[in-house]
C-alpha cells in the first residue's frame, strides 16, 4: 500500500467470482462506488460480479482503500489499488486458464470515476514498482463507466472534462450508462467523455436513460432501461469488445 494514510480504515483486497460454466476466457473487474468514502458492497460489487458469472464470465471485485486520502486527490489511493489489482488479475488470469490479454473494468459512481482513471491513463504508473507483478501492464481492453462521478470540472453540465483523465494511446472502447436526471453525477460527464473518445476515433456506446437519477438500478421500473441496463453491456460485448 503506497502512500499509507492513517485515516484510511479499509485495506485493499480483491475477490474472484468464477462462473460454473465458462463461456468466455475474458475477465471483468468490478469497482463499486461509495464516493471514495466507502465501498458499496454488495450492491455494486458482488451482485454485479454474479451477473457476469451468469453469462459465463469470470469477475473480480476490487475493494480499494477508503476513506479518501488526506492532502491528495480523492481518487489517488483507489487508483493505486486499482492499477495493482488489474496487474494481479492479469497474473491470476493466466493461472486460472483465462485470457490475461482480455480484461475489462466496470465501475459505478466513484467506481466509474476510477474506471476512467484506469482506462485513460494506464501508461502512467500510480505508484513505484513493488515486484515482478508491476512489470505487467495495467491497461484495459474495454471499460464500462456507469453514472461516473466527478468527470467534469465543478461537476456541472457547464464544466469541461477534468484534466486528470489523460485519454492516452492505450485508452480502450467504452460503454457509458447514465440517467439523464442524475443530480449527483451529471450525465453530461458521460456525454463529453464519449465525445472525446469519438474525436480519438474510438468507437463507444452511450446510453442515457430518460428521467433516471443516480443509482437508477435500485429504483428500476419493469420494461425500462433502468431494469434492462445490463443488456446494453451484453450488446456492447457483442459489437465492440474484443472478448475471447
Amino acid at each position: 500500500m503506497p502512500d499509507v494514510q492513517t485515516n484510511q480504515t479499509e485495506a485493499p483486497y480483491m475477490e474472484w467470482y468464477l462462473p460454473k460454466k465458462v463461456a468466455t476466457y475474458s475477465v471483468q473487474v468490478v469497482f463499486p462506488g461509495g464516493g471514495y468514502d466507502k465501498v458499496s458492497e454488495p450492491w455494486e460489487g458482488q451482485y454485479v460480479a454474479e451477473r457476469f458469472n451468469e453469462y459465463g464470465m469470470a469477475a473480480v471485485v476490487v475493494h480499494y482503500r477508503t476513506p479518501h486520502p488526506v492532502g491528495m486527490p480523492e481518487y489517488y489511493s483507489a487508483w493505486q489499488d486499482a492499477q495493482r489489482a488489474i496487474r494481479l488479475v492479469r497474473r491470476g488470469a493466466k493461472r486460472k486458464g483465462l485470457n490475461p490479454d482480455s480484461i475489462g473494468a466496470i465501475g459505478f459512481s466513484a467506481g466509474g470515476n476510477l474506471v476512467l482513471h484506469c482506462a485513460t491513463r494506464s501508461l502512467k504508473p500510480a505508484y513505484a514498482r513493488v515486484d515482478e507483478t508491476d512489470d505487467l501492464p495495467c491497461s484495459l481492453q474495454w471499460a464500462i463507466p456507469v453514472y461516473p462521478w466527478h468527470v467534469l470540472d465543478g461537476n456541472s453540465d457547464a464544466g469541461g472534462i477534468v484534466k486528470d483523465f489523460a485519454f492516452d494511446l492505450a485508452t480502450p472502447p467504452m460503454c457509458f450508462l447514465h440517467g439523464d436526471a442524475d443530480r449527483i453525477a451529471p450525465a453530461m460527464g458521460s456525454v463529453k467523455a464519449w465525445t472525446r473518445l469519438r474525436e480519438m476515433g474510438i468507437q463507444c456506446d452511450l446510453h442515457t436513460l430518460v428521467g433516471r437519477g443516480h443509482c437508477f438500478q435500485f429504483s428500476a421500473s419493469d420494461g425500462t432501461g433502468s431494469a434492462t441496463w445490463f443488456d446494453r453491456i451484453l450488446e456492447f460485448f457483442t459489437q465492440k469488445s474484443p472478448l475471447k
